[in-house]
């Protein structure tokens, strides 16, 4: 961020507010697997991996992993607004979230004619098109989501919280009404309001013993299989439950790893999940396309694990190093 002492909740970009060692673990564990979905979907596309358990894996992973930024985001709306004003809130989510959404749309518009004969199923580039991937959010979904989340809690706020979030998951699960990107904002809410509504009390997570939070995650992952195992993709009505219940086992897990290193570099990942998010395909594209054409190979796990581990890293050091190398502007906004 550009002078991070004008804007120090961007330490926290995708949930901001107060400092949570348990969210961050969870933020971590949650953008390792955004960042596997999109290699495995990459793998899917090429026909390198299509077996029944690519398919069971990106239903298992997809049925929560968004919720558990959505759910994160909301933790400590209450205390950002009341802390910043309303008009600080919505200004600062604009430019620590908004205008990344522009920035890169731009970016990746102005490298698809280099990028694009690495691609699978690369179109030309159309203004046109273009513009319209930006109005509707498609030219990156979360973001453009999130930030409009992140004005429905503004304007929600004040409401009771479990009122919030019970219309919420009413209209999340209604049919689709108006353009794609409303539903999107609608559906994801939810969870939003779920987050606003636990707040601070997720703090007390802290104290429950390892010995139950283990029998809690355990117990919440099983369901969680058995689920998806039966009936397979997600949809309009089991997406709040499942994304509740698997945030709800990220969060035991964290409690598990707490203290421990592992939960410790997954913290130092989640605190970097923005610039992870935003990065992580040039990374990826970018291994990949080194894997296969300069030692020729499509190993499964090479090419699933390689470019999942170098995505989630490099983007990280370049968060973690963003002052020193002058890159504060790719994450928020300079002036």
């Amino acid at each position: 961020m550009i002078a991070l002492k004008q804007a120090p909740e961007m330490l926290e970009p995708l949930t901001s507010g107060t400092r949570s060692n348990l969210a961050d673990i969870v933020k971590g564990m949650a953008i390792i697997l955004v960042v596997y979905g999109h290699t495995a979907q990459g793998l899917v596309h090429r026909k390198w991996w299509d077996t029944p358990g690519a398919a069971f894996a990106h239903s298992f992973i997809y049925s929560f992993h968004m919720a558990a930024f959505f759910f994160a985001a909301g933790l400590f709306v209450q205390r950002s607004i009341d802390h910043r004003g309303a008009k600080r809130f919505a200004l600062e989510k604009m430019k620590g979230i908004l205008y990344p959404y522009l920035l890169f749309a731009v970016i990746y518009a102005a490298v698809q004619p280099l990028l694009g004969r690495f691609e699978m199923g690369a179109t030309r580039f159309q203004w046109q098109v273009f513009f319209l991937s930006v109005l509707d959010g498609s030219a990156s979904w979360f973001l453009f989501t999130l930030f409009f989340c992140f004005l429905l809690a503004l304007f929600t706020v004040r409401l009771p919280r479990w009122m919030i979030f019970f219309a919420a998951i009413a209209v999340g699960v209604m049919p689709v009404l108006g353009p794609s990107f409303t539903d999107r904002i609608l559906r994801e809410f939810c969870f939003v309001a779920a987050g606003m509504w636990v707040g601070t009390r997720i703090y007390r997570m802290e104290r429950i013993r390892r010995t139950l939070a283990l029998v809690g995650f355990a117990c919440l992952s099983a369901f969680q299989v058995a689920i998806i195992y039966r009936f397979g993709a997600v949809s309009r009505w089991t997406y709040a439950g499942l994304g509740l219940t698997g945030t709800a086992g990220l969060f035991l897990l964290a409690r598990l790893l707490e203290g421990h290193r592992i939960g410790e570099g997954l913290a130092w990942i989640g605190r970097a999940s923005l610039a992870i998010f935003l990065l992580s395909a040039f990374a990826q594209g970018g291994t990949r396309t080194i894997l296969l054409s300069v030692f020729h190979t499509r190993e499964l796990w090479l090419q699933l694990l390689l470019p999942t581990t170098l995505a989630t890293l490099l983007p990280a050091i370049v968060w973690y190093r963003q002052r020193h190398w002058h890159l504060e502007w790719l994450f928020y906004w300079p002036l």
